[in-house]
C-alpha cells in the first residue's frame, strides 16, 4: 500500500476506550470477509479450566481434548506434547542444548525452573481411567488407549495438572507479577497420514506444531490482573475474595496462550472488524501508536498478498524489562513484541537511526500469523518454512508500507533496505547447514540457526523474486497461500506451486550473439534450500587495450614475406581511436552456486551495454571491440540478495580514473550498521 494511503487509513481508525467491543466478540470474522474454513481441517478441540496463584506461580488446570483421526489407520495411543517440562532440570535435551540461555538472555534467580505435572488421564465420556508413559525425554509423553480409535472416529481424553512457571528467560513463566503463559498444558500431536505422529522431543530451535481446532478457556486470576489471551473473551465472572474469572473462545487455531500483569494499560484500536489489543506499560504508553501502526501496515500487507486474516481479534502484549525472553514470539491471534529503542545522544551524534527495534519484531511476529497461524507447517522439520517465509514477507510489508527503497536502518547518507539487512547478515554463518534442514539439526554453538532458517531463506526468495519478475513471483506465492490455509503444507508444496507459478525454465536475453540464457527453476530451488554452496561473483579485470591490427611479418598473396610496421601509438592508449581499442573485462563465479548474473558495461562516453551471463563456469572473459570502457558492474540492480559480499561487483578500467575512497568504505558501513542492528534485535 502507498503510503499516503495507509497514512489516511490510520487517520481514519478511531481508539476505543475501556472495555468497548472486547465482550462477546465471534471469534471468527464473518465467512464473507475471512473465506471458507474446511471443516476436515479442525482436528483436536480443547476445553481448559485453570486458575493462576500469582504468588507461587502455579497453573492448576484441566483440559479435555477432543481429537479426531484423520488418518488411514487406527491408533492406539496419543503423544502429548508436555513443553514445558524442557525446564524442568539441567538433564532435559533443550537444557542440554541450551546450556541455560535464550537469544541473548540467561536463565538467573533462585529456584528459576519450571514442569509441568500431569496428574490423572482418564476417557472423558466414560471416566475410564488411562495410563501414559514416557520416553527418554519429559517433554513428550504417551497416552495409552484401552482401544484403538479407528479412521473417522473420534475420542476425548481428559488430564488434570499443575504447572509451575519457570523465571523466564525462554518465551515463557513469570517476573515477579508478569506472567507470560505459553505451553502451559498437554498438546496432542499431530498425525500425518504418510509419515506417522509428529511429535518431537522439544529441543532448542525447534518451535511448535499443532493441528487446528476450537478452544473453550476458563482462566482465574486475581482481581487486580489484566489478562491478554488469544481468542475473543466471552465472557467475565467475579468469584469474590478478590479474583475473577474470565472465559476465551478461539476457534481454528493450533494453540492458546495469556499473558497477565496488573501493570498493563490497555489500548484498542479495530481495523476492517478486527479488534487490536495492545496490552502495555505506563512507561511506554507513548510508543503504542507506532506498534498500532506497524500493526495495521503488515495486516494490509499480508491481506493483499496472501490472503485474509480469519479471527476478530489480534492482541499486542509488551513484556517488562526484567522478562525479555518472552518478548518477539508468534502465537495464533496473539504476540509479544519488543521495545523502540530509545534515542541516544550518540545516535544523534553518528546520524544513526533504524525501524528495527520494536517496529521490525511487532511486524515479523504479526507477520506469523499467516506463515505460522493460517499455514501451520511443521516448525520441526522444517522451520525454513515458517520462519525464513516469514522474514521475506516482512521486507514486502516495509515496501508496501514506505515504498520500495524503503530503509529500515541508516547512517548520516548510508540507508540499508531490508532485503539489504539481509543479504548482509549472510557474511556470519550462513554457509554451515542447508536451509532445509530440521530445527534440531542447527546446533548452538555454531550460531547458524538464526541467519541460515531466517535471512537465507529471506534472501532465496528476494532472489528468485528479482529474477523472475515480481509480478509472477507474488502470484506465484499468493496461490501457495491460499491453497493451503488450515493444511499444513511441506517445503515440497511450495516449491511446486512456485515452478507452477513461475513455470519450470527462466530465460533472460544474453544481449550477444550467444543466444539466451536459462536456468531452472527446479535447480535453483534445490541447490539454494539442500545445499550450503555460496554465491559469489566478482570483476577481476577491467582494462582497455589495443585491438591486434597487422604489424609485423607476414606472407601476402604472393607468397613472399612482408613486413607491416608497427604503429608509433602502439604503446598509448589515449593516442588510439576508439575503433582501435578493445575493452577486456573477466568476470569470475567465486563461489560453488551456479546462476545467471546480469553484467553492465560503461564506456567513456556514458554508454551503457547490459549482458547476462549463465555463471556456469568458473569465469568468463567479455571482449568489447571498439568500445573503451569505464567500468563493469555485475548484478547492477542487486538482484542477487542471497549474494553477501559485493565489494568485488564493481570495478573501473587500469586507466580510468574511480572515485577515491568511496565504494569499500560505503559497503563496509552498511556490513558495520546492519551487523550492529541484527545483534540488538532478536526475531
Amino acid at each position: 500500500m502507498a503510503p499516503l494511503l495507509l497514512a489516511g487509513l490510520l487517520s481514519s481508525i478511531s481508539s476505543l476506550g475501556g472495555d468497548a467491543g472486547v465482550i462477546g466478540r465471534a471469534p471468527l470474522r464473518p465467512r464473507e470477509e475471512r473465506g471458507e474454513i474446511p471443516e476436515e481441517a479442525r482436528i483436536a478441540d480443547y476445553q481448559l479450566e485453570v486458575s493462576l496463584d500469582a504468588e507461587r506461580h502455579e497453573l492448576r488446570g484441566a483440559v479435555t481434548v477432543t481429537w479426531r483421526n484423520r488418518g488411514r489407520e487406527a491408533v492406539s495411543s496419543l503423544p502429548f506434547h508436555l513443553y514445558m517440562n524442557a525446564f524442568r532440570g539441567e538433564q532435559t535435551a533443550w537444557m542440554r542444548e541450551s546450556r541455560g540461555a535464550h537469544r541473548g538472555v540467561s536463565q538467573s534467580g533462585e529456584s528459576p525452573w519450571g514442569y509441568i505435572d500431569v496428574q490423572t488421564a482418564r476417557l472423558a465420556d466414560s471416566g475410564e481411567a488411562l495410563r501414559w508413559t514416557f520416553g527418554d525425554d519429559p517433554t513428550l509423553m504417551t497416552v495409552l488407549l484401552p482401544r484403538p480409535i479407528a479412521p473417522g472416529e473420534q475420542v476425548a481424553v481428559a488430564l488434570e495438572f499443575l504447572t509451575k512457571l519457570p523465571r523466564v528467560f525462554a518465551r515463557t513463566g513469570h517476573a515477579g507479577d508478569f506472567h507470560m503463559v505459553g505451553q502451559w498444558y498437554p498438546k496432542i500431536g499431530v498425525l500425518d497420514p504418510e509419515r506417522g505422529w509428529q511429535a518431537h522431543v522439544f529441543t532448542l530451535n525447534s518451535e511448535f506444531f499443532a493441528d487446528f481446532g476450537d478452544y473453550d478457556v476458563s482462566i482465574e486470576v486475581p482481581q487486580r490482573f489484566v489478562v491478554g489471551a488469544s481468542g475473543a473473551l466471552v465472557a467475565e465472572e467475579a468469584l469474590g475474595e478478590g479474583r475473577r474469572r474470565l472465559r476465551y473462545r478461539a476457534e481454528m487455531v493450533h494453540d492458546f496462550v495469556w499473558a497477565a500483569d496488573p501493570r498493563f494499560v490497555e489500548r484498542l484500536v479495530e481495523w476492517r472488524g478486527v479488534l487490536l489489543r495492545q496490552l502495555i506499560f505506563p512507561e511506554r504508553v507513548g510508543d503504542a501508536q507506532a506498534h498500532f501502526d506497524a500493526a495495521i501496515a503488515t495486516l494490509e500487507s499480508m491481506d493483499a498478498r496472501f490472503g485474509a486474516y480469519p479471527w476478530s481479534t489480534l492482541t499486542i502484549i509488551h513484556v517488562p524489562e526484567d522478562a525479555g525472553g518472552a518478548g518477539g514470539m508468534e502465537y495464533p491471534t496473539l504476540f509479544t513484541t519488543s521495545d523502540i529503542a530509545e534515542r541516544s545522544l550518540w545516535w544523534a551524534i553518528f546520524g544513526l537511526d533504524e525501524r528495527i527495534s520494536g517496529i521490525l519484531t511487532t511486524v515479523h511476529e504479526l507477520g506469523h500469523q499467516y506463515f505460522q497461524g493460517l499455514l501451520a507447517s511443521d516448525e520441526h522439520r522444517e522451520p525454513w518454512l515458517d520462519e525464513g517465509m516469514n522474514t521475506f514477507a516482512n521486507g514486502m510489508v516495509f515496501a508496501d508500507w514506505h515504498g520500495p527503497s524503503a530503509w529500515v536502518a541508516r547512517l548520516g547518507g548510508q540507508a540499508i533496505s531490508e532485503p539489504e539487512l539481509v543479504r548482509l547478515s549472510l557474511l556470519r554463518g550462513a554457509d554451515l547447514d542447508p536451509v532445509a534442514s530440521p530445527a534440531d539439526a542447527f546446533l548452538e554453538v555454531t550460531g547458524g540457526y538464526g541467519v541460515t532458517v531466517y535471512r537465507k531463506t529471506a534472501a532465496i526468495m528476494h532472489t528468485l523474486r528479482a529474477l523472475a519478475g515480481a509480478d509472477a513471483f507474488d502470484e506465484a506465492l499468493r496461490a501457495y497461500a491460499l491453497r493451503w490455509r488450515f493444511r499444513h503444507p511441506r517445503g515440497e508444496d511450495l516449491e511446486d506451486a512456485l515452478i507452477e507459478g513461475l513455470g519450470a525454465t527462466l530465460t533472460f536475453p544474453s544481449g550477444s550473439a550467444a543466444g539466451p540464457v536459462h536456468m531452472d527453476v527446479a535447480r535453483f530451488l534445490e541447490q539454494a534450500l539442500r545445499s550450503v554452496d555460496v554465491l559469489d561473483f566478482g570483476i577481476s579485470r577491467v582494462e582497455n587495450r589495443r585491438r591486434i591490427g597487422d604489424a609485423g611479418w607476414r606472407v601476402d598473396e604472393e607468397g613472399d614475406l612482408v613486413e607491416t610496421p608497427r604503429p608509433e601509438t602502439w604503446p598509448k592508449l589515449t593516442a588510439l581511436a576508439d575503433a582501435e581499442i578493445e575493452g577486456v573485462v573477466v568476470v569470475e563465479r567465486r563461489g560453488a552456486m551456479r546462476l545467471p548474473v546480469e553484467l553492465e558495461v560503461e564506456d567513456v562516453h556514458g554508454e551503457a551495454q547490459r549482458l547476462t551471463w549463465d555463471g556456469q563456469d568458473r569465469y568468463r572473459v567479455f571482449v568489447f571491440p571498439g568500445r573503451r570502457l569505464r567500468r563493469a558492474e555485475l548484478d547492477p540492480d542487486h538482484k542477487l540478495v542471497l549474494e553477501p559480499r559485493r565489494l568485488d561487483n564493481l570495478r573501473y578500467a587500469t586507466d580510468q580514473p574511480a572515485p577515491k575512497g568511496l565504494t569499500e568504505p560505503l559497503g563496509e558501513a552498511a556490513e558495520a550498521i546492519a551487523l550492529a542492528v541484527l545483534a540488538g534485535v532478536a526475531l
